[in-house]
């Protein structure tokens, strides 16, 4: 299952602080579609079958973002070493409570005897994790990240980073749509050998969360620079309808295939991020919680043991009380991300920015 690195879209300084709310309601909302994924067994039917492909939403929101709080300031001397501690101070915090959590339910596993892990296998795989590296070690599942699956994509959207440092500000007119024009046939051509994009959890196919990330970021990257230059067209879709499209699309059946994925990744999702950079400013407030909760919902959804839990407490199967016990876990989950963005994030973030 793929998911994605979520950071709201008011980043500290630059040119773009303090802009696009419909940008973090777009991933707020996607992000509860690829918690639904993870948390199937307890909802039954009622999840997003097509929420892998939150991720190619997600990369093009970073870009965008990226590009408008550090574009200019890379290209007036910030370093690549400034640039990428910068990220790490932002990802960092959170993905670690997430690896503590991860390995503190890994541990109780061992202590009861309910689980996989041991203190043998366990020990590296924390080790490579605290560095935020994928696991080279074994391990009781082959994710890159077995103690909390959906960090993959955070691997891959730091590498992107560090590329984008790198070259992408001084990419021209020209050159950028070239790269994102022969990333995205590269990705078309392997989609069809793959049979889709549901892939970059674990090592099967790693030219194509390789090629996501390029083309996803890339594109984010070339519709902020639209947005500077004053040559997006001023959208005339309700943001409340913006909102709805992720919901919809990913909604769809994972079974209609590779042209289905990139659809999506490669037309729809930038059509609704560059209407989202121009739409009329409503819902704000849904538009910012949803943001607070992105990231924090992201990185911890998947390391909450909802379902040993109803094992060892109510002694069921999660499947025999879904959906409800699902909405339940869901709104668990929610609320857990909140209280974490209010009272860690957001602290955290504003302590780090007078390091």
């Amino acid at each position: 299952m793929a998911d994605a690195p979520l950071v709201p879209a008011r980043e500290a300084g630059g040119n773009g602080a303090g802009i696009v709310d419909a940008l973090d309601g777009l991933r707020g909302l996607a992000a509860i579609a690829v918690v639904t994924v993870h948390y199937r067994a307890m909802l039954g039917e009622w999840y997003f079958p097509s929420a892998f492909l939150a991720v190619d939403l997600f990369f093009i929101i970073s870009g965008i973002v990226i590009c408008l709080n550090y574009e200019d300031r890379l290209r007036g001397g910030m370093s690549t070493l400034r640039f990428m501690a910068r990220r790490l101070a932002r990802l960092a915090p959170l993905y670690l409570v997430a690896l503590a959590l991860g390995a503190l339910v890994a541990v109780a596993g061992i202590v009861m005897g309910t689980g996989n892990w041991t203190g043998q296998t366990l020990a590296p795989v924390v080790l490579a994790g605290s560095l935020m590296l994928p696991n080279p070690f074994p391990a009781p599942r082959p994710d890159l990240f077995p103690l909390n699956p959906p960090c993959w994509s955070l691997f891959w959207e730091l590498a992107m980073n560090l590329v984008y440092a790198l070259a992408l500000p001084w990419l021209g007119v020209r050159a950028l749509p070239a790269l994102i024009a022969g990333g995205a046939l590269l990705l078309i051509v392997v989609a069809t050998q793959a049979g889709g994009l549901n892939f970059g959890y674990d090592r099967m196919w790693l030219q194509i969360p390789a090629l996501r990330v390029l083309v996803g970021f890339s594109i984010g990257v070339l519709i902020a620079r639209l947005a500077q230059q004053g040559r997006l067209p001023a959208s005339p879709v309700p943001v409340a309808v913006l909102l709805a499209v992720p919901l919809v699309v990913l909604a769809a059946p994972s079974t209609l295939g590779w042209i289905k994925d990139v659809t999506l990744a490669l037309i729809v999702f930038p059509l609704l991020c560059a209407a989202a950079m121009t739409a009329r400013p409503a819902h704000r407030r849904l538009c910012r919680t949803l943001g607070l909760i992105s990231y924090p919902l992201y990185i911890t959804h998947a390391v909450l043991p909802f379902e040993k839990l109803i094992n060892v407490v109510l002694h069921r199967e999660a499947g025999e009380l879904a959906p409800a016990i699902g909405v339940g876990a869901l709104a668990i989950a929610i609320g857990f991300a909140w209280l974490l963005g209010v009272a860690f994030d957001k602290p955290v973030r504003a302590l780090l920015r007078k390091v």
